[in-house]
């Protein structure tokens, strides 16, 4: 018989908690998740390019689209910016003053991404997924963002297509 419990605990309560978990045998995993902290912290995104994920995605989705996007933006220097006016969607472009095409298209309201990638590089994917596009369309590449497990993947695809982006 397992019991699962939720245990909310402050980052320096943690080593204490473990310890005392360990000494009465419980088997247990850990996982951190600080709203609170997340919820306090400024986000690195412009405020509009922030309202429309936090507007346009479903509420289950919204932090996987917050996330990668800061995460883009924070960690790998990328220039976060909205589409057009009769579109929901955000571009992400390498920096720099030499502006290329967008490496990746987020569109919250549908709930993907879409990569400026060849079509192999979907190949060998577990949630990206190669689409039969126009042959000028430059974005073939679509990763569902629905779940968190796919985050790692798209940073993947992404460091890809920013990569291909910066040597065109």
């Amino acid at each position: 018989m397992s019991i699962k419990v939720t245990i909310e605990a402050s980052p320096e309560d943690l080593p204490a908690l473990i310890d005392a978990l360990a000494a009465h045998g419980a088997e247990f995993s850990l996982r951190t998740a600080s709203r609170s902290a997340e919820a306090s912290a400024p986000s690195v995104l412009d405020p509009e390019v922030l309202a429309l994920l936090r507007t346009r995605a479903a509420s289950q989705y919204v932090d996987f689209f917050v996330s990668f996007v800061e995460t883009e933006v924070r960690d790998h220097g990328a220039v976060a910016e909205l589409g057009t006016e009769k579109t929901s969607y955000v571009k992400l472009y390498v920096p720099g003053p030499r502006r290329v095409g967008a490496y990746c298209y987020v569109r919250p309201d549908r709930t993907y991404l879409d990569f400026r990638l060849p079509l192999e590089a979907a190949e060998g994917c577990r949630f990206a997924a190669a689409r039969n596009v126009q042959p000028d369309n430059a974005h073939p590449v679509r990763l569902p963002l629905t779940t968190a497990d796919a985050l790692p993947e798209a940073h993947g695809l992404a460091r890809r297509a920013a990569e291909g982006a910066e040597a065109a």
